[in-house]
């Protein structure tokens, strides 16, 4: 195969083959995930956390942040002592994957600690959490007695060592895998090469380092499984981890991919067998494969045992879309001229280059899917989003790093590069960084938006204060860009001067080596939990009782309204003395209801005597939400009436028209879809002006197409954001 930057004319894109590209990545955020939020976290319970009951519930409620796997989620109850108390199997509900319940056996009055574990369906985080429940004694009064203490994650706490190192591992991986990719994109029309040893030696490193990429990747992801396994009881975890969950389902797509991602590469022939043929007309001979390269047949061999295993295994526990789409991507990519050393027919209108770019952008996007992105409330705009922010920094990272790793070889062979070439390099490089900080930079705006709910919360919680650090680091990082950028627009000149070149390669390692710890950041924050919290899409909202106490003369006078919306309730009052003596003979507790909007008028109910000094009634008195006041009116043989008043605040109803599940809604909520698609109208404006000479140098009146548009969508754009205020 010839050199990078030799004849590339047999590995050039048809037109077919871009629109199969385009239309591949477009339609990968089609499968979007479901909506939720970061981390299947507890957003509310009935009975709620802390509550004081006077009678025990049949079942506890739960409803999280984001769908569960039904596998690793459950729930128990433990008395004070700790000892956990028989209760049924926890089951989440088939109509709402956020709704866990547990249903409870008759339980005495007592202090209990309620513990839940889950297993998120988006992100396959675990998360573990607790809150005490209280079964008052039948007169009222307080158990002795205290909650158990849990040991649980702080829901805004940082992630563990060994995940936040495996992710990246992963990250960096992913940046080693998709730098080569680009770079062979960005010569594919470059010119003849002068130096032949340079081009060997641009050809060996890029097929090293993407391979590399590939065979970490690899390892990575099993391993990062692995750990998840153990952390969920054990080994023998790992298995259903990998089959019946979401998670797990696309950890075993994307090894697949790589599977065949790795097939093409080590069979692509990047590296040709040969030198070429030096001046008097001798062929050297070529080195040595690499440990690497003699290794990767065994571990591939591995990875397509273990995904063909797993894909086969899991067609007993569900029938996934995945999993389909997985065995045409690899079928297809077997199929197209790799057993075949044939010229290219219509039948195979995809070359290896163009699966290998289609494989590799596949199993970034199953990083996507399995993100916070996928948790936000418009999963699939913030899926989109997320899967291009992470194509772009690969994209810069990974070429970033070649670059630093080329000039270093350079270096150390004493071999002089081919000036041309390099030149074409460094400029395409250049180019193509821009380009991808220019979507890091919007896709980055468009992801803290969604995530974090006001401004805030960039410095009060963790996943703003991490988020701050990464902007500090990119910061730095475009600081030293901006310099090398310099070195690169007089590239003949850095080419050819042997002192500033090496001034040049070391700042390009300096800014590759803070590449990668931009890289740690990254991997911290996409597994700490987000601050961007709202109720979950259940169609009905949650039981919430209101507890309140009230004293009047010598008189306490304990309500509990259940559940608190509007609509039917039971009201429960429990009268007593502070001193626990004899309150009288009680003749009448009535309440008296009246909203603050004072348009209800007033009503009344009448309760009954459940003896113990406790009365209770049921009725539909909570028509409007709002506050209301609830005056407690009370009658005793002998003694003065007593009448306290007490606010009862009661939450909106909420109802199933009232919620859309689709993940193509807007994912900032606070921000009209507008004013949104207006500031994205207006960045893509911006084009044209940013790389006005490259454009101008390809065609004159491409460019002039190119501003008409720009205009046209700046005005757009303005306008709509207008429309939004008005």
């Amino acid at each position: 195969m010839p050199c990078l930057c030799g004849k590339f004319s047999q590995y050039g894109f048809r037109t077919t083959q871009w629109i199969a590209i385009v239309l591949a990545l477009l339609c990968f955020p089609l499968l979007s995930p479901l909506p939720a939020l970061a981390h299947a976290l507890l957003v509310r319970a009935d009975p709620q956390p802390n509550a004081e009951l006077t009678q025990p519930p049949a079942a506890i409620e739960f409803w999280f942040s984001e769908p569960l796997e039904e596998t690793f989620t459950g729930a128990r109850i433990l008395t004070a002592g700790g000892t956990e108390l028989p209760a049924g199997a926890p089951r989440i509900d088939p109509n709402d994957s956020t709704h866990l319940t547990l249903p409870l056996e008759s339980i005495e009055p007592g202090i209990y600690t309620v513990v839940w574990q889950t297993l998120s369906s988006v992100d396959g985080h675990e998360w573990v959490g607790s809150f005490p429940l209280t079964i008052l004694n039948p007169d009222g009064t307080r158990p002795a007695g205290t909650a158990v203490e849990i040991t649980v994650r702080s829901q805004d706490g940082l992630p563990p060592l060994a995940d936040s190192i495996l992710r990246w591992l992963s990250l960096l991986c992913a940046a080693l895998l998709v730098g080569p990719l680009s770079i062979r994109l960005l010569l594919a029309s470059a010119v003849a090469p002068r130096n032949d040893r340079y081009s060997l030696t641009v050809d060996r490193l890029t097929h090293s380092i993407s391979l590399a990429g590939a065979i970490s990747l690899t390892a990575a992801g099993w391993l990062q499984l692995l750990v998840q396994a153990l952390r969920l009881g054990g080994i023998g975890e790992f298995p259903e981890l990998l089959l019946a969950t979401r998670p797990g389902n696309l950890t075993l797509m994307r090894q697949a991919l790589l599977a065949a991602l790795l097939l093409l590469i080590v069979r692509n022939q990047w590296a040709p067998p040969t030198l070429p043929q030096s001046g008097n007309g001798a062929s050297n001979p070529a080195a040595p494969p690499s440990r690497l390269r003699r290794a990767a047949p065994n571990l591939f061999r591995l990875n397509l045992g273990l995904c063909v295993t797993g894909l086969g295994a899991s067609l007993f526990y569900n029938q996934n879309v995945w999993i389909v789409v997985v065995a045409i991507i690899v079928v297809g990519s077997l199929w197209t001229g790799f057993h075949f050393r044939v010229k290219q027919k219509w039948n195979r209108i995809f070359s290896q280059q163009t699966w290998t770019i289609l494989l590799a952008a596949a199993a970034l996007f199953t990083y996507a899917a399995s993100s916070h992105a996928a948790a936000a409330l418009g999963s699939g705009w913030a899926v989109t989003a997320d899967f291009a922010h992470l194509v772009a920094a690969a994209v810069w990272a990974g070429g970033l790093i070649f670059l630093a790793l080329l000039l270093l070889k350079l270096h150390r062979l004493q071999l002089e590069p081919d000036q041309v070439g390099l030149v074409h390099l460094l400029r395409r490089l250049s180019l193509s960084a821009q380009i991808a900080v220019f979507v890091l930079a919007l896709t980055g705006l468009f992801s803290s938006f969604v995530q974090l709910p006001n401004v805030g919360s960039l410095f009060s919680t963790t996943y703003g204060q991490v988020l701050l650090i990464k902007l500090a680091i990119v910061a730095a990082i475009l600081a030293l860009a901006f310099l090398n950028n310099r070195s690169v627009q007089k590239a003949e000149e850095t080419v050819t001067h042997p002192p500033t070149l090496r001034n040049f390669s070391r700042r390009v390692a300096v800014e590759a080596g803070m590449a990668a710890v931009l890289l740690v950041s990254i991997a911290v924050l996409v597994q700490t939990p987000t601050p961007n919290f709202s109720l979950p899409t259940s169609a009905a909202p949650p039981s919430l009782p209101f507890n309140e106490m009230a004293y009047d003369s010598d008189l306490a006078i304990h309500l509990q309204v259940t559940p608190n919306q509007v609509g039917h309730n039971r009201y429960w009052v429990h009268l007593s003395h502070p001193d626990s003596s004899d309150i009288g003979e009680v003749q009448l507790v009535r309440l008296f209801f009246t909203h603050e909007s004072g348009q209800m008028g007033q009503a009344r109910l009448d309760l009954v005597d459940l003896g113990e000094d406790a009365f209770a009634a049921e009725g539909a008195f909570f028509n409007l939400d709002g506050d209301w006041n609830l005056s407690v009116y009370v009658r005793r043989r002998g003694m003065n009436d007593v009448l306290a008043e007490i606010t009862v605040p009661v939450p909106p109803a909420e109802t199933e028209q009232d919620i859309t599940r689709s993940p193509w809604r807007n994912p900032i909520p606070r921000l009209p879809a507008q004013t949104i698609v207006g500031a994205l109208l207006i960045a893509l404006s911006l084009v044209p002006l940013l790389w006005r000479r490259p454009l101008l140098r390809a065609s004159s009146p491409l460019y002039i197409v190119l501003a008409m548009g720009a205009l046209l969508f700046f005005l757009s754009g303005a306008l709509l954001g207008l429309t939004a205020f008005l």
